[in-house]
């Protein structure tokens, strides 16, 4: 039988920029990503809904037009699908998304 697990900390341990990212898992159409979130990513949506669990640190989600939410360590938040977002991190932060397998940035 395969091996069927995966060390986040190991995983965690090659991703030496941020946003950038390792496959933690596929499940059905979905991927299971860990990243490493520091600086502030550009503004973008998706044809899906994307999760974001922050394990380390905290971020933010600031949304085009309208709030910014903090996520702390231990938190998670869903940004729907067409919603103009992007992330960004004051320090590293790591973070577990969970997002359909061909997801692409617009």
């Amino acid at each position: 039988m395969p091996e069927r697990k995966t060390s986040i900390a190991e995983a965690a341990e090659l991703i030496s920029q941020p946003f950038t990212h390792t496959v933690l898992g596929l499940v059905d159409d979905y991927c299971a990503y860990l990243s490493r979130f520091r600086g502030t990513y550009k503004f973008h949506e998706h044809a899906k809904d994307e999760m974001y669990v922050v394990l380390e640190g905290e971020i933010f989600i600031d949304f085009y037009d309208g709030p910014s939410i903090p996520v702390r360590q231990g938190e998670v938040l869903v940004v729907r699908a067409g919603e103009r977002h992007r992330s960004r991190a004051e320090e590293d932060s790591l973070i577990l998304m969970f997002k359909a397998v061909h997801l692409v940035a617009e």
